[in-house]
């Protein structure tokens, strides 16, 4: 077959894959909120404690485990050892005394200073200057100070911050053995990631291109190229490999679920005729030579988004064959849109229906945990589909999905068209059914030739996926999954001189980075590479500016 063949034919691309580092990486946020420091017994250290959280129990919502509870005199930072003397309150006895952090949110200040007063200091000034009243049947309260501080709300990200913060706030706790999922990838998850991607990378990245080139040559689009890839799929490859004579290498190819290039021009508005129907075997679509806006179609006809949406026909399909429905009408919006309809390219075409599909192997997990268990990557099971879980030391394998509950078809019966094309679909898919744990695209990664635009990382998100990889050379001004302009990275570079290293280069000053794949505000992350080639330096795009 001379698909399959030119398939075989793709030299792999050379070069290394570099994590994209978060935006809360590049830029770390400082946020501080009020805080109170008082003077207390140090004998009593553990009885202010149960008073406090008696009395003020903690908000479960600010997590402030990286402030320290007590500091001694000679661990305050300098401004506020100064703040505690200008104000008279130190009891010149740091012996016998310690400070202890009234953490937000900060309750009233008089029901503060009641609580703590029976663990005042004997040696306080409050308790040292007030002279006994013999008229009152009762002694005198001793009086607490409460002296503010700023504190940061988040953990430090690193120990440059946290040395920042602790001479000049109050002492904070740096542990980069736990750093924080919201804001960078755990490093045993990335780590593991990056070393499972970059066996393979060369070669779909290398396929992205070439579905590019084939979408551009076609007049239906922009050369942009998207390939989906089940890291399941690889590692079965792998270890089947290690039993036979051949090189998994060479079957790379087996791993890709589907792919899709870039179709913007096949898509007329309004009744009006597409910009591929005005310009019938003109290559590539002269409307590509500039950028207007009315004439870029739609984000679901680019390339990351198609291929998606590849991905979900494909398994409604299955499950339509699987039930033994032999007649399905879709819907007139699926019938008219070039994405879905017969114009699939020959690449699409190939990957979804005519490559020998091997039985995908079981998923991570049932559709059902699936959907309602923890929606993120963070989770054992979300980020290592198809790798040796980095939170586990058990060995054994992953349990065989459920079997399904749907009425299969007798085997011997021939299987419908494909209501979409004129091809007919074969009973095997790469692609996981609902039985099998398929789930939207969790567990999958996604290679595209150029980076995604801002709509289209977002919708890699809504889809669930694992990974997206693109290559340095294909960023975007558009983009929506950068963090900062284009260096080359060094074997020694540390993450307390990282910040300052950055330098715009080219034209990447004048776009904004979004980082769109690891937000802490956002209820979905995936881990996002950078393909470096080899032949290639820190260049952008270079060409009429879009929206991939």
């Amino acid at each position: 077959m001379q698909i399959k063949e030119a398939i075989e034919a793709l030299r792999p691309l050379e070069g290394e894959v570099i994590p994209i580092r978060t935006v809360q990486e590049t830029r770390p946020p400082e946020e501080f909120t009020d805080a109170y420091v008082a003077e207390v017994n140090v004998k009593c250290a553990s009885k202010v404690v149960k008073a406090l959280d008696s009395a003020f129990p903690r908000d479960p919502s600010f997590s402030l485990g990286h402030l320290r509870r007590f500091a001694k005199w000679d661990t305050l930072p300098a401004p506020l050892q100064a703040a505690i003397e200008e104000n008279g309150s130190f009891s010149k006895t740091p012996a016998q005394t310690i400070f202890v952090l009234i953490s937000p949110p900060v309750p009233d200040l008089d029901k503060v200073q009641a609580v703590l007063a029976p663990f005042a200091p004997v040696s306080s000034p409050s308790a040292r200057n007030t002279p006994p009243d013999a008229s009152s049947p009762e002694p005198t309260t001793p009086r607490i100070n409460l002296i503010p501080t700023k504190v940061p709300i988040q953990p430090p990200f690193n120990l440059t911050q946290a040395e920042k913060w602790s001479s000049n706030l109050w002492p904070v706790v740096f542990n980069a053995a736990a750093p924080r999922a919201t804001i960078a990838p755990p490093p045993q998850i990335l780590n593991r990631a990056q070393e499972h991607i970059s066996t393979q990378a060369g070669y779909y990245l290398s396929l992205a291109r070439k579905v590019a080139e084939e979408s551009k040559q076609s007049g239906r689009g922009r050369g942009v190229g998207a390939v989906i890839v089940d890291p399941a799929i690889e590692t079965h490859i792998d270890a089947v490999s290690w039993g036979a004579d051949w090189n998994p290498r060479d079957r790379w190819m087996e791993a890709v679920v589907a792919v899709a290039g870039d179709a913007r021009y096949g898509r007329g508005e309004a009744g009006a005729p597409s910009q591929a129907d005005l310009h019938p075997g003109v290559a590539p679509n002269p409307a590509s030579t500039t950028y207007v806006a009315d004439l870029e179609g739609g984000p679901d006809l680019h390339a990351l988004m198609r291929a998606t949406e590849l991905v979900a026909r494909r398994r409604r399909e299955d499950a339509i064959h699987e039930a033994g429905m032999s007649t399905f009408t879709p819907p007139a919006i699926v019938a008219t849109d070039p994405q879905l309809s017969t114009q699939l390219s020959p690449l699409e075409s190939y990957f979804l229906y005519d490559s020998d599909a091997p039985s995908p192997p079981p998923g991570p997990l049932s559709p059902k945990k699936r959907k309602h268990d923890e929606p993120n990557p963070e989770s054992r099971a979300a980020v290592n589909a198809g790798i040796e879980s980095t939170l586990s030391t058990s060995s054994e394998p992953l349990p065989a999905p459920p079997p399904s509950t749907t009425a299969l078809t007798d085997p011997t019966i021939a299987w419908p068209s494909d209501p979409f094309s004129d091809v007919t679909i074969p009973p095997s898919s790469r692609i996981r059914t609902r039985a099998q744990g398929g789930y939207l695209c969790t567990d999958l990664d996604v290679y595209i030739s150029h980076e995604p635009c801002l709509c289209c990382s977002m919708g890699m998100l809504l889809s669930r996926f694992r990974a997206v990889i693109f290559p340095r050379a294909g960023r975007m001004k558009s983009g929506g999954l950068a963090s900062e302009s284009a260096i080359a990275p060094t074997a020694d570079e540390d993450d307390a001189g990282r910040n300052d290293s950055v330098e715009a280069t080219g034209t990447e000053d004048e776009r904004l980075y979004y980082g769109l794949h690891w937000r802490k505000e956002l209820n979905w992350r995936s881990l996002g590479f950078e393909f470096v080639e080899k032949t290639d330096g820190v260049d952008g795009h270079v060409g009429v500016a879009f929206h991939a």
